[in-house]
């Protein structure tokens, strides 16, 4: 049996916070379980768009995320969009994620995997995402648009690194992403500085897509005062 490695995008996504859903939902007794049914629910519906896109693929297991499809430039702005409402359904159940997106041959059954842009992606989420964004290589946007400095897509952002992400306030008002992001926010940031880090990144982001309504100016040092 031969088998093609065809080019694909492919994109991996790893759900933050994960140990602790499971924790608290194998915890709780039958009907208090929190995370399991918006998880299952949010994974159902992105299958059934994904579902019209011809040779999209969506598998999630334990807290990783893979979608593919083969490569073109309309597919790229497709499965963009799905990851971006992806995201954004996520962050609407108070859940947060990050990830890569590349490209590169692929193979994939319902079963089987094997991919170098899998493994491109991977690396992309684990080593430069960091924050809760999904964050799409370089080399594939220079695939699709020539070169950097042609980026044409209201979904792709470039931040102040040089990296290019996924926009996901996907809500129809600043005041509607404020009630979706202070959901994720708590009155008091975490103390924790990996946590931290991602709550104020999120800030950031919502006050530089609405600078006209920012939230909680970051006010990082503080005078100690004998």
């Amino acid at each position: 049996m031969s088998l093609s490695l065809k080019t694909h995008i492919v994109a991996f996504i790893d759900l933050l916070g994960f140990s602790s859903m499971v924790s608290h939902d194998c915890e709780k007794p039958d009907g208090e379980q929190k995370y399991i049914s918006k998880l299952f629910d949010i994974h159902t519906k992105t299958k059934e768009i994904s579902a019209s896109l011809p040779g999209m693929s969506l598998t999630q297991f334990s807290d990783s995320v893979v979608l593919s499809v083969p490569y073109s430039a309309d597919n790229f702005s497709s499965i963009c969009k799905i990851i971006s409402d992806f995201q954004y359904d996520l962050l609407c159940s108070g859940i947060l994620c990050r990830g890569g997106i590349s490209y590169g041959k692929h193979f994939s059954t319902e079963d089987f995997l094997f991919s170098h842009g899998l493994i491109d992606a991977y690396n992309i989420e684990s080593k430069l995402a960091l924050n809760p964004r999904v964050v799409i290589s370089k080399a594939l946007i220079e695939l699709v648009f020539g070169s950097t400095g042609n980026v044409n897509s209201e979904l792709i952002l470039e931040e102040n690194d040089g990296l290019f992400f996924l926009g996901y306030l996907n809500g129809e008002s600043a005041a509607g992403n404020l009630v979706v992001l202070e959901n994720v926010l708590p009155e008091k940031l975490s103390e924790h500085p990996s946590i931290r880090a991602k709550q104020i990144w999120l800030i950031d982001y919502f006050n530089n897509k609405y600078p006209e309504n920012k939230i909680r100016e970051s006010h990082r040092f503080s005078l100690c005062r004998a």
